[in-house]
């Protein structure tokens, strides 16, 4: 089990027919000196076990919050960043966990790329990438209608299915928790439902749409049925007139090809230089190749409130330890002190998923690859769960006369996926793009990426139980959890969590 972040990947190369397929290298620094804590025990305000975007996010604004106060990130792996990373060979640039960022709504990545002085450095993704397809019978790419007269034309559902659709605003309020799957049946009809949800789910997680609930997974959708009983009324006068809760913050939505909602990254590096600038923000405060074994609880009298034990027997003690771990593993540090919070986290499912991303020569590509990429309706030949564009929605990451795709695949619906060597996954994957783009070559570039227990799946009660997890961990004093598993699996979910305990903890240090 992997301790003070997520475990880390494995990177495969293959040697097919016609060339040699290097390796890519990290973008990112490894071991860098300066970044690392001279003193193997010491006393802390703030101890951050985990050097994920969240951990690091919360150092950050931590030290930004309470200048001058000791707050050191601990890291078992040998670079921070966690799934957030980019690979970088013979000019084509592979992100290995998210491929961007949505700049909506207060506190996400767009807000701190400006803290870190990155605004200048921001990317906008081609006009395509506007556009999402659906793979429908293995061969068939339809694009994803975004408007009303797009929906009327389009031959994703039947009249009759259409039909049903247009009917939602008469489907009566059921507030009882639902997985994804039966809600959007209830409220859009079953061939919605199949034609959508399922694929959705799958290609954005690896999870399964009819165990995820819509509760905790989509709360705002949830929301609109709750405020107005209508999905597609409410987010209409949101659409209009913007809208703003206890609960939730939504000015007027954008259209999706309006600038807020389109995708960006960072020119020259992709993802991985976001890691790189919190990494410097936090030079001298972040100790990589450190793994934490346990948590021990001080007395008022000993000082500091925790101690936290290392691997090689050193220690540091801290009176604040945030755990920004995968669920399954802040739960083996939570379970001496708080079991039930423990079992809960531990039981929050993780599929494993693959990342493999093939380029080709343009040439041999006989049909471009259009929009972001596609969602698949799973089914027995094709094993690509989603594709990435990337040399159509990002050019720069790719030379001018290469196609670049990076796809998804294994999750709940495909886990044997997880168990093929690199040689045999990067085939598969092959197989299927010769088939729906007409590849008619060898790839001339591959890379493949396993993540085992990658994205955290939200199944029905998990908002209940995230919510006791949460006040019990509140009530340890000095002890905080956040990450991917409470409030969103997203990038932007990942730093606004960063952004809650930091308050939290800075308010207590200031206060």
């Amino acid at each position: 089990m992997d301790r003070a972040g997520p475990r880390r990947h494995r990177d495969a190369h293959v040697h097919p027919p016609g060339g040699r397929l290097d390796r890519p290298d990290l973008l990112g620094h490894r071991g860098r000196e300066e970044a690392a804590v001279t003193a193997p025990n010491g006393s802390h305000d703030v101890v951050v076990i985990g050097g994920g975007i969240t951990g690091l996010t919360a150092a950050y604004q931590i030290t930004k919050q309470a200048p001058g106060r000791s707050v050191v990130v601990l890291e078992r792996a040998e670079r921070v960043g966690g799934i957030v990373g980019s690979r970088h060979q013979q000019g084509f640039t592979v992100d290995t966990g998210p491929h961007g960022f949505v700049v909506y709504g207060p506190g996400g990545v767009g807000d701190l790329a400006d803290e870190l002085d990155l605004g200048d450095e921001l990317l906008l993704a081609t006009d395509e990438a506007q556009k999402l397809l659906l793979l429908r019978n293995d061969e068939e790419l339809l694009t994803l209608p975004t408007t009303p007269r797009e929906f009327l034309r389009s031959p994703l559902l039947s009249a009759r299915g259409k039909l049903r659709v247009a009917l939602e605003p008469l489907v009566r309020r059921d507030l009882r928790e639902e997985p994804v799957y039966e809600f959007t049946a209830r409220r859009f009809g079953w061939e919605l439902a199949r034609t959508l949800a399922v694929p959705a789910v799958l290609g954005v997680t690896g999870g399964d749409a009819r165990r995820l609930s819509i509760d905790a997974k989509f709360a705002y959708v949830r929301y609109l049925e709750e405020r107005y009983g209508s999905i597609l009324l409410g987010a209409l006068r949101v659409q209009l007139r913007g809208t703003q809760t206890g609960r939730f913050y939504v000015p007027r939505l954008p259209k999706f090809g309006e600038f807020g909602m389109r995708l960006h990254t960072f020119r020259g590096h992709g993802m991985q230089r976001l890691i790189d600038a919190l990494e410097k923000a936090l030079a001298g405060q972040i100790r990589l190749g450190t793994r934490a074994e346990r948590l021990e609880r001080r007395t008022a009298a000993d000082g500091r409130r925790w101690r936290i034990v290392l691997e090689d027997g050193a220690a540091l003690e801290a009176d604040h330890v945030i755990l920004a771990l995968p669920s399954y593993t802040a739960a083996e540090f939570l379970e001496p002190h708080l079991p039930d919070a423990a079992s809960a986290l531990a039981s929050v499912p993780h599929p494993d998923v693959r990342v493999v991303a093939l380029a080709y020569r343009r040439d041999d590509v006989r049909r471009e690859p259009g929009g972001i990429g596609f969602l698949t309706i799973p089914t027995d030949r094709t094993r690509i769960l989603a594709t990435i564009h990337t040399s159509t929605i990002f050019p720069e990451q790719a030379p001018e006369d290469m196609v670049l795709i990076r796809t998804l695949a294994g999750g709940v619906q495909d886990p044997a996926f997880s168990s093929l060597s690199s040689d045999e996954a990067v085939r598969m994957v092959h197989q299927d793009l010769v088939h729906i783009f007409g590849v008619h070559g060898e790839p001339v570039f591959a890379f493949d990426h396993l993540w085992r227990r990658a994205i955290p799946e939200y199944p029905l009660g998990h908002r209940d139980r995230i919510a006791d997890v949460l006040r019990d961990v509140a009530g340890s004093g000095g002890l905080h959890v956040a990450g991917n598993t409470y409030h969103g699996v997203g990038i932007n979910d990942c730093v606004r969590d960063a952004r809650r305990v930091a308050a939290d903890v800075a308010g207590e240090l200031t206060g």
